[in-house]
């Protein structure tokens, strides 16, 4: 059985992340934050936005 990746809304995986909308941008732009995009919606995967987060120095 195939496990299903949620995919999240970028404005609401950036608000769960802490992170203002600049700093995310900026995150995508370099490549540390993976955004999918369907169509002109932008969504972060659930599990993208948890290596994200768990990369993150305490």
């Amino acid at each position: 059985m195939t496990t299903i990746d949620h995919l999240i809304p970028f404005a609401e995986a950036i608000a769960l992340a802490g992170m203002k909308t600049t700093k995310a941008y900026d995150e995508v732009k370099c490549g540390r934050l993976a955004v999918v995009r369907n169509g002109r919606r932008t969504f972060v995967r659930a599990s993208e936005l948890q290596r994200y987060i768990d990369a993150l120095h305490p």
